[in-house]
């Protein structure tokens, strides 16, 4: 019994110690979620000060873009095709100037001045903190170096107590370059017609709907891109035009698998991401003739290209195949001056050679003259370039006519057109404002033509028939709404392209890509602005 006794006593004792432990461990964990719920509330205080404090920081960002926004309503236009420094400094000096001058009890400037660190010296001006509510604020710095005076930098620091986020991002001074963010963009009716692909969006100012409506384009087109018009959609309709079957929002209705809904009534049949109707880019700069002056184009040709001893006679428009017989009544006769397996470099062509190259070779600038105010061939230039090879860039007068001279003034391409501008001027492949430019035939396309292009493409009209690879924009100057339906852009083939519809031979690929980081042409007079650049946003780790 003794044995028995001292047993239990000794499990007793052993029960004693590990309940012993248990509650030890016990209270040590409670003391550890104490301690941890401690701090998870404090590293969820953390968080949300740091949101609030990016969040601050990135106001403060939209309020950049929109003081930006202000001043470039203040900044004067230019025709130099890059903005100086010295246009750039005036640009600084007007903003520096309106931030001083909306000093108020919200946003006061806290200093201005130059700088110098590890990248460099240069000038800025800073705000003191505004205040967002009772907790956060935020401080914007601009700033830019002396090397790189066309980029202004935003340093914002935004702050939540004692927790602060920095965001930076640049601006630039530039021209104001809308116009390039299109893929074709005219001040008359615009076509696209068969396998075309238009990678962007397409802007039309067309008004005489009593007679056709802005836009058209077939089954077969694509177009990644909206399609612009100034008119809104119930002017369209009380004239008999829908120009596309959308939502409230000009978006493309879908069918069950996808496919977008047209009806057999719609102008933009093919693929499109949407309609914008009431768009108010009618005095886009780049979109008028009267925006442009091509003169310091002309004092780079220093040498004029003689009269040839040679001439034919042609007619345009002409019947299909055969240039030597007119298309109707309409057609004009035109004496060529005739150049064969010539190269030409920086050459002007007078008015009324009318001239015709073939095989013939150009570089850096070839100017062609013509009389304003005048439809006589004589001083005119009806060109026709056939299997040409073209290294720079076609400039032209601008003719000041009351009414384009589509057929006098003409710029028109045959047979296999090889584009490779290597000189110094890559803005633009073609700039001829008031000019009818014809890429391809007014008749028979021959297989196999194709015409690849780079930069801007003015003209007063502008067609692309055939095959053709341009990567830039199509821009058509003539305000055509003086005029019947019959004055169009076509792009591809047209029934009812007007007199340069074409054949149904003419039809080809055609592909076109603007490129909107491109430069204007020089002679552009369009605003200077401060745009954003989006891709330098970045958050600074503190």
């Amino acid at each position: 019994m003794l044995i028995f006794v001292a047993k239990k006593r000794q499990r007793t004792g052993i029960a004693f110690i590990l309940t012993m432990i248990i509650l030890t461990i016990i209270a040590a964990f409670a003391v550890a979620m104490a301690s941890l719920a401690s701090t998870s509330v404090q590293i969820t205080d953390n968080r949300q000060k740091a949101g609030s404090a990016l969040s601050a920081a990135q106001s403060g960002i939209d309020y950049a873009k929109y003081f930006a926004a202000n001043v470039n309503a203040s900044l004067p236009s230019t025709t130099n095709n890059i903005v100086s420094s010295v246009e750039a400094n005036a640009v600084w000096a007007v903003l520096c100037q309106k931030l001083q001058n909306d000093n108020t009890d919200i946003l006061s400037v806290s200093s201005s001045g130059t700088f110098a660190d590890s990248a460099g010296g240069g000038t800025q001006i800073t705000t003191n903190p505004v205040s967002i509510d009772a907790d956060t604020s935020f401080s914007l710095r601009f700033f830019r170096y002396n090397a790189l005076p066309n980029i202004i930098k935003i340093r914002v620091i935004g702050t939540d107590n004692a927790i602060t986020k920095t965001i930076e991002m640049q601006m630039r001074i530039q021209k104001d370059s809308e116009v390039l963010h299109y893929a074709i963009a005219g001040r008359g009716r615009i076509i696209v017609t068969g396998d075309s692909t238009i990678n962007g969006p397409v802007f039309s100012t067309w008004r005489k709907i009593n007679w056709k409506p802005p836009v058209e384009t077939t089954s077969e087109t694509t177009v990644n891109g909206s399609l612009s018009t100034v008119l809104t959609k119930q002017q369209l309709a009380d004239a008999g035009w829908q120009l596309a079957t959308t939502d409230a929002l000009g978006q493309p209705l879908l069918d069950a698998d996808g496919n977008i809904i047209h009806t057999a009534g719609d102008t933009i049949q093919g693929y499109y991401e949407g309609v914008n109707y009431a768009q108010s880019a009618d005095t886009m700069p780049g979109l008028s003739e009267n925006d442009y002056d091509t003169s310091s184009y002309k004092t780079i040709c220093t040498a004029t290209i003689p009269v040839s001893s040679t001439t034919q006679r042609e007619y345009f428009p002409h019947e299909p195949g055969d240039y030597t017989v007119k298309k109707d009544t309409g057609g004009y006769r035109f004496d060529r001056y005739v150049y064969n397996n010539q190269t030409f470099t920086n050459a002007k062509l007078p008015g009324g050679r009318n001239a015709l190259f073939t095989n013939c070779t150009f570089n850096e600038v070839l100017f062609i003259q013509s009389s304003s105010f005048s439809s006589s061939t004589t001083k005119c230039n009806n060109v026709r370039f056939d299997n040409c090879t073209f290294n720079g860039v076609i400039v032209t007068d601008i003719p000041k006519n009351s009414s384009i001279q589509w057929i006098q003034n003409c710029l028109y391409f045959t047979g296999t057109a090889n584009f490779n501008n290597t000189s110094s001027i890559q803005e633009a492949t073609i700039l001829a404002p008031n000019f009818n430019v014809n890429l391809g035939n007014t008749a028979v396309v021959e297989d196999g033509e194709s015409s690849t292009l780079t930069g801007a493409i003015v003209g007063g009209i502008v067609d692309i028939r055939g095959n053709a690879e341009i990567n830039g924009t199509i821009i058509s100057t003539y305000d055509t709404n003086a005029h019947s339906e019959g004055y169009v852009s076509n792009i591809g083939f047209a029934d009812d392209g007007g007199s340069e519809g074409g054949l149904p031979e003419d039809v080809g690929t055609i592909h076109i890509t603007p490129s909107p980081d491109n430069l204007l042409p020089s002679g552009i007079a369009t605003p200077i602005v401060i745009t954003t650049l989006q891709s330098t946003y970045s958050e600074i780790n503190n």
